[in-house]
């Protein structure tokens, strides 16, 4: 991390505060986001279906901060989570002048919720620690935004596309197909990152939802593929299913959306020539069939295993795309999971395997120990993998995986 130097008594400071952060932290993110959430041009700028009391944008940030506050005094701790949020910030066109309104409400959150705890001493350190972060992390969003404006066919800020086609692919997800109005390039990117698009559902102004990307980079297109969620009827703004309801129901070929440039810190290593073991449940194969394809065009791809899980051939989206691909292409081993397989549905033909996928099946299917390993899919099937591979003396390195959603200790 680079940036102003924090001193000995802020660090110290803030260091003790990581004990109550780790016990009171979600309460002080839901009376920060309160606080922020008065100003309806910010509030705007979040998911709100990631809020509220089930929410996990609170959880996400209550671990971050308490994350900041226990590495404080090792910040090259903190690099993942920095970029992370800076990626994240930069998808929504975070802009320098919005920071303050963040810092107040942080500020103002530690002071309601801790009361007495809150000493003039605790409160000048944070308020230090708040302007290290922020402006480490505009640092680091400049340097985004300035690499989106150079490169090719980049843009920084909302960019019209149109709707070229759009194609079912499950009965519950849609891929869309995205070409921008000008006709101008795209921008490449690195597989596993996702799009963000700005909707303008009835009712609610603006919707803003990240997308994986789900096809492979250098086309003169992107390709989203979305899940279709019903939202609940007496939802509050913005509940989750709103924009993939929209998406499914109301936008088609001709339609246009607004979309930021690609970003995320969850990409293939190209340069690694280990094994890969990309996994996947539901929806969360988005991300690896980017990846695969991307391997498969690259013309010589390591020895691949692509692993899906889905719950019945019904909601098993492009199963004859990626039996196509490891069908030309030798090194490359598809195997589907069904967990609960339709009477029409063919073990061998349409699924290889019933059931969930498990570690002792891993253990005996992939080359544990060599192999570089991608997930995505339900916190559920995540925090198996998480867990589990970390158990078998895989290295952090070699594990990566990516949220739909704000990020979450898998491990806790």
């Amino acid at each position: 991390m680079t940036g102003s130097v924090l001193s000995p008594r802020t660090v110290r400071t803030v260091k003790a505060t990581a004990p109550i952060l780790r016990e009171r932290g979600l309460e002080i993110s839901r009376r920060m986001y309160e606080i922020l959430f008065q100003d309806e041009e910010i509030k705007r700028l979040f998911n709100q279906s990631h809020h509220g009391q089930s929410g996990s944008q609170p959880r996400s940030l209550a671990g971050a901060v308490h994350a900041y506050a226990d590495n404080i005094d090792r910040l090259d701790e903190c690099g993942p989570m920095i970029e992370r949020i800076a990626q994240k910030h930069t998808s929504l066109n975070i802009q320098s002048e919005q920071y303050p309104y963040v810092g107040r409400a942080l500020i103002g959150a530690l002071k309601d919720v801790l009361g007495q705890a809150a000493t003039d001493e605790v409160i000048a350190a944070w308020t230090q620690a708040y302007d290290f972060l922020a402006d480490t992390l505009m640092r680091r969003e400049r340097e985004i935004y300035d690499r989106n404006a150079r490169t090719p066919g980049g843009w920084v800020g909302w960019r019209d596309f149109t709707v070229d086609r759009v194609v079912p692919e499950s009965d519950v997800i849609k891929s869309f197909y995205l070409r921008p109005c000008d006709s101008g390039p795209v921008m490449t990117f690195r597989p596993g990152q996702y799009l963000t698009v700005r909707l303008n559902v009835p009712g609610q102004e603006s919707v803003v939802r990240n997308y994986s990307v789900s096809c492979a980079p250098g086309r003169d297109h992107y390709r989203i593929s979305v899940k279709r969620e019903d939202p609940p009827e007496d939802a509050p703004y913005a509940p989750p299913g709103m924009a993939s309801s929209y998406l499914h129901e109301e936008v088609g070929p001709g339609d246009v959306i607004q979309v930021s440039a690609p970003a995320g810190d969850f990409f293939l290593d190209e340069a690694s020539r280990r094994p890969l073991v990309l996994l996947s449940g539901g929806v969360g194969l988005t991300p690896m069939v980017s990846m695969l394809e991307h391997l498969v065009g690259r013309g010589t791809p390591p020895e691949t295993w692509y692993v899906h899980a889905a719950l019945g051939g019904r909601q098993h989206a492009m199963k004859q795309h990626v039996r196509d691909l490891a069908t030309a292409n030798g090194p490359i081993h598809p195997v589907v999971f069904y967990e609960h397989p339709a009477p029409e549905d063919v073990l061998g033909r349409d699924y290889d395997l019933p059931g969930r996928v498990t570690m002792d099946w891993l253990k005996g299917a992939v080359p544990v120990a060599d192999a570089h390993f991608y997930f995505c899919g339900p916190r559920g099937f995540m925090r198996m993998l998480a867990i589990g591979l970390r158990a078998l003396d895989v290295p952090d390195e070699r594990i990566n995986f990516e949220f739909f959603g704000p990020a979450e200790a898998l491990y806790a």
